[in-house]
């Protein structure tokens, strides 16, 4: 039976997505044999820039502008037409010079041309400003190497189905119809799995399932990834979901899939199909209890079939996990934990091997833990492991601010291969951590950050900005904190503040008076919302927030360059490791 997995726009062009390796390589192991991959992200990216491509996009703006501009045009007197000329003719004026620019701009950060910084921060402005004059011609959306933008909110079904038809605005239509669709149904699969991981991803997934569902309606059609799991409740009442794609796997998907398949090719009971979410005659299905993957029974993620040498980069970063799941699940801001039923370790030996057999196959001695934060123990058995072998690897993956991650284990990781750290700081408020439920201490994140930089590891810092019943003093407490000068003069420190967001199903919305909270409402229109709106008895408000957010965003530019390290973490660690000694990759 034949097999196509797809992961759509938009995501950071400097490294494959994990989700369908890892997909590819279970169905590969359990007999599924005609299985392909593609990363329709990175392929749509490297049509776009090209020079040939502008070119025929210019040619497209051109028309666009004789038809908007042609005799008794009504289009002269509408004050949106009018903006929306004006972005067309900038985009004539300027598109000509970026076609020239845009193929070196590519090569210049799959070469050694990357490590330097003027040429690497040139290539990116190049890269985005390029697909900005391109996506004129959708004019108001946009799209940016790392993301994309539409009018249409991502949170309601009416809007969505609304943009999946606009051959105006909806900038992926006429890309999957000119670019990938004969493609997909030249192949003619059987089933077809989209990932959709990110929000951004929700209308350019959609999008093509219905192009495809449209032209052939025998291929079973099923999405996956973290955002729809989080949505299962609004699945259920979002029946026109249905018409376009036809089934849902929810949490994990390695088993899912291929009883999926089974079923395809046999008797198509649905209901032995776990994680899965249907319709038949009788309405919606969702098929309980979910089921969690053994990690010790899942093989090495398959990348075979990806086209790593498109990546933005001039050497593979490929993810691995040491865990699924998170072993805290605790902080009150945070629905991660949702992604997978509960916190699963795959064996340090088993995980060494995945480290070695990919770093051979696909001659790369970088990787990136994916994990939303990998356990102490975990961390010194894998860097006793790497050095026992005696491997040349360089890695980076995220943690938590554990006592037990001590100057010993820190020492040993880096002599294993880590160069970096991800943490999620949130405050240096030990009011507003305890509120958050954070479960760390202010003065174990300092040792430890010493200690990080005693040892040679870089890291970076996630902040939180209007957690609620943080006042203004405090939240500049913690842009006091980050921007400390051993912090900022270190090489690789990065931070990356966010603006609180109250998510669907994050612990505070279970007690909202104790966290400070007069009350929560879900957007209206929103059916499939992944937040709500929230006011607050004290502290700053979510108004306040935002301000003092964009503060915080304006001084930590001033002190620090957001590139390569902000703007990608796998940038960065390929930035840390030139800068020390090459390896021999």
């Amino acid at each position: 039976m034949k097999v196509l997995l797809l992961f759509p726009p938009s995501w950071h062009p400097s490294q494959p997505y994990l989700s369908l390796p890892s997909l590819t390589a279970f169905l590969r192991q359990n007999g599924v044999s005609d299985v392909i991959q593609r990363d329709l992200n990175i392929e749509l990216l490297d049509i776009l820039l090209t020079e040939k491509t502008c070119r025929e996009f210019y040619q497209k703006i051109l028309d666009k502008l004789k038809y908007l501009d042609r005799p008794g045009s009504p289009c002269r007197d509408i004050p949106g037409e009018q903006e929306k000329r004006q972005v067309l003719i900038h985009a004539v004026e300027t598109i000509p010079a970026f076609a020239k620019k845009v193929e070196p701009a590519k090569n210049t950060l799959r070469s050694e041309g990357f490590y330097d910084l003027k040429r690497y921060m040139e290539s990116v402005s190049i890269i985005n400003e390029a697909l900005g004059m391109l996506s004129a011609l959708y004019y108001p959306s946009s799209m940016t190497a790392l993301n994309n933008d539409m009018r249409y909110s991502v949170y309601s079904s009416r809007e969505i189905f609304q943009a999946l038809d606009d051959e105006e605005e909806n900038i992926f239509l006429n890309l999957y119809q000119d670019y990938i669709l004969a493609s997909i149904l030249e192949f003619s699969p059987k089933v077809l799995g989209i990932s959709v991981t990110s929000t951004s991803q929700i209308i350019p997934g959609l999008t093509l399932a219905k192009l495809i569902k449209d032209r052939d309606k025998g291929i079973h059609i099923t999405i996956g990834g973290s955002v729809f799991t989080k949505l299962i409740e609004n699945i259920k009442n979002v029946h026109g979901l249905f018409s376009i794609v036809d089934s849902f796997i929810v949490f994990e998907g390695e088993h899912a899939l291929l009883e999926l398949i089974g079923q395809l090719d046999g008797k198509r009971d649905f209901r032995k199909v776990p994680n899965l979410i249907y319709r038949d005659s009788n309405g919606v299905r969702v098929n309980e209890p979910f089921f969690a993957e053994d990690l010790n029974r899942l093989p090495t993620p398959d990348f075979d079939g990806l086209p790593l040498k498109l990546y933005y980069a001039p050497a593979s970063i490929l993810p691995v996990q040491t865990s699924r799941g998170c072993y805290y699940r605790k902080c009150a801001f945070c629905n991660l934990h949702l992604d997978h039923r509960n916190f699963r370790l795959r064996r340090p030996e088993l995980l060494l091997e995945d480290i070695h057999v990919l770093s051979q196959k696909y001659h790369t001695p970088y990787f990136f833990f994916t994990d939303e934060s990998v356990p102490v123990n975990q961390l010194r058995e894998i860097s006793q492991g790497i050095l026992k072998n005696q491997w040349e690897i360089r890695w980076m993956g995220g943690v938590r601010f554990e006592n037990a991650l001590s100057r010993d284990v820190l020492e040993k990781m880096y002599e294993s291969g880590c160069r970096k750290l991800v943490f999620g700081l949130e405050s240096s408020n030990q009011r507003i951590l305890d509120l958050m439920k954070k479960g760390i201490n202010v003065d174990v994140v300092k040792r430890i950050l010493g200690d990080c930089l005693k040892t040679g590891i870089s890291f970076h810092l996630y902040v939180i900005i209007g957690f609620p019943t943080e006042t203004e003093k405090e939240a500049l407490e913690t842009l006091d904190f980050v921007l400390n000068k051993d912090y900022l003069n270190s090489p690789g420190f990065s931070c990356l503040p966010s603006l609180y967001g109250m998510e669907k199903d994050s612990p505070i919305t279970q007690n909202p008076a104790a966290h400070g909270l007069r009350s929560i409402m879900a957007p209206s229109g929103e059916d499939l919302g992944l937040g709500y709106f929230y006011e607050v008895e004290q502290g700053m408000s979510p108004e306040e927030a935002e301000r003092m957010y964009h503060y915080v965003i304006s001084r930590l530019s001033e002190k620090l360059c957001p590139f390569p390290y902000n703007y990608s973490l796998s940038d960065g660690l390929l930035y840390i490791t030139h800068r020390r000694h090459a390896l021999p990759f």
